[in-house]
């Protein structure tokens, strides 16, 4: 049973935070009981304590979703073995997790790979095309491209963790 969905980018400011806000907000709009689940983020490379970006929140606000008060926190062990699925933006977040906490490599997937194929194995994909672009440094259209690819893709997600989660 997936019960801690944890997301990781490389800062955890843009990416992963606004991955958390979307699906907290998706599981209070399907009524899903909050506490079944906990969603959390990470970034490999985070400053811990630093805040989202101007855009990522601007964006999200947009979206009636308020990551302002989210702090970045770096990933750990802790944090990995808490987890019963990550999903990660890029082949060099999975890759960091792989080799740092090989006890994890099960439970590693690309947000739009298990989205799309959605098979609860976790491979090494090279195809770029399941990568979530970071947005950092670009205009705030940039970020709201990526929050809609966000969502689209947190949307399948959610159902298969449901529909996993009856089995």
């Amino acid at each position: 049973m997936i019960k801690t969905i944890l997301f990781v980018c490389t800062g955890n400011t843009c990416r992963s935070a606004m991955a958390e806000g979307i699906f907290k907000k998706m599981l209070k709009e399907r009524r899903e009981d909050d506490t079944k689940f906990n969603v959390l983020s990470a970034g490999i490379s985070a400053i811990p304590g630093m805040s989202p970006t101007p855009e990522a929140i601007k964006v999200m606000s947009e979206q009636s979703i308020d990551i302002s008060q989210h702090i970045a926190t770096q990933v750990d062990e802790d944090i990995v073995k808490k987890a019963d699925l990550i999903l990660v933006m890029s082949n060099r977040h999975k890759d960091y997790i792989n080799t740092r906490f090989t006890f994890a490599q099960d439970k590693i997937y690309l947000l739009k790979e298990f989205a799309q194929i959605g098979e609860f194995k976790s491979t090494r994909n090279t195809d770029k095309n399941y990568e979530i672009i970071d947005p950092l440094g670009r205009p705030t259209e940039f970020y709201r491209i990526v929050a809609k690819e966000l969502k689209e893709n947190l949307e399948k997600v959610l159902d298969k963790i449901i529909e996993e989660n009856k089995k």
